[in-house]
C-alpha cells in the first residue's frame, strides 16, 4: 500500500484539494486523503474565538482509518488564535488519528522562522485586522496589507491568479518585507508562487501550499521534489 498523507479543510473550500492535487503529482508513490469540518458563510460552523474541536477529531479519526501518516489541518484561523492554539488540537488530532499531526499557521511558523522573515505583507479575502492578528500570532511585523474584506469563506476561491499576482506585486512595491502570505487556504495562489518570486524576488507563501509542504514533512517525504512550485517546497525540513 502507497503512504499516504491526510488533510483536513473547511467545507467551503474549493482550493485545497486543487493544491494537493497540483502538488502531489510530483510525489506519485504519495496518497493524499481529505476530510472536512463545518465552516462556511460568514465562520459558521465554528466559534469566533478558538476551536471547536470535537469536528477535527472526527475528521482526523476518519483519515486514521486510511492509515495515513500525518494529518493537517489546512486552514488559517490558528494564528489569529495564538500558536498554542494550534499546538493543542495538533494533540487531539493526532491521539484520533494514531500518526502525527500539524496545521497550516504552524507550518508557516516554522517557514517564516527558516525564512528568517521578520516583517510580513500579506494578501487576505478578510480585513486588515484578520491580518494584523495573524502577524502578531507569529511574532512578526505587519507590513503591508492587501485586504478584499469578504465575508463568505467559499468567495475567496473565486479570486484568479492573475489578481492574486497582482495583489502580491503590489505589496512588493510598498516593500520593506522578507515574506508575502497569501493569507487564506481558499484562495487560489499555489501557482503564481513561483513566478512572483522570480519577479519580486520576496518568498511568497501560499497557504494551502504551505500546509501541503507541512504535511509532506512530517510524514517524512522530501518535499524538493516539488521545489518548481516555490521557494518553500526547497525547504527539507
Amino acid at each position: 500500500m502507497l503512504p499516504a498523507i491526510g488533510s483536513i479543510t473547511p467545507s467551503s473550500n474549493r482550493t485545497v484539494e486543487r493544491t494537493l492535487a497540483g502538488v502531489m503529482r510530483h510525489f506519485p508513490g504519495v496518497d493524499s486523503c481529505i476530510a472536512r469540518i463545518t465552516y462556511y458563510g460568514p465562520g459558521i460552523g465554528q466559534p469566533k474565538d478558538g476551536y471547536d474541536t470535537e469536528p477535527y477529531r472526527h475528521a482526523a479519526w476518519q483519515l486514521g482509518h486510511a492509515n495515513v501518516g500525518v494529518v493537517c489541518w489546512n486552514g488559517t484561523r490558528g494564528a489569529g488564535l495564538g500558536l498554542d492554539a494550534d499546538r493543542r488540537l495538533c494533540a487531539i488530532m493526532s491521539e484520533a488519528a494514531n500518526c502525527p499531526a500539524t496545521t497550516a499557521t504552524l507550518d508557516t511558523a516554522t517557514l517564516l522562522d527558516r525564512l528568517g522573515a521578520k516583517r510580513i505583507g500579506f494578501v487576505t479575502p478578510g480585513d486588515t485586522a484578520y491580518a494584523a492578528e495573524a502577524a502578531a500570532g507569529f511574532g512578526r511585523d505587519l507590513g503591508p496589507v492587501r485586504s478584499l474584506g469578504l465575508k463568505d469563506n467559499l468567495a475567496s476561491a473565486e479570486l484568479t491568479p492573475d489578481r492574486i499576482g497582482a495583489l502580491v506585486r503590489e505589496v512588493a512595491r510598498e516593500g520593506g518585507v522578507d515574506a508575502i502570505l497569501l493569507w487564506s487556504t481558499n484562495l487560489p495562489g499555489w501557482e503564481v508562487m513561483a513566478p512572483l518570486e522570480a519577479e519580486t524576488g520576496i518568498p511568497v507563501l501560499d497557504s494551502a501550499a504551505v500546509g501541503v509542504w507541512g504535511t509532506l514533512v512530517a510524514a517524512g517525504i522530501d518535499p524538493t521534489r516539488a521545489a518548481s512550485l516555490g521557494r518553500i517546497f526547497t525547504i527539507p525540513k
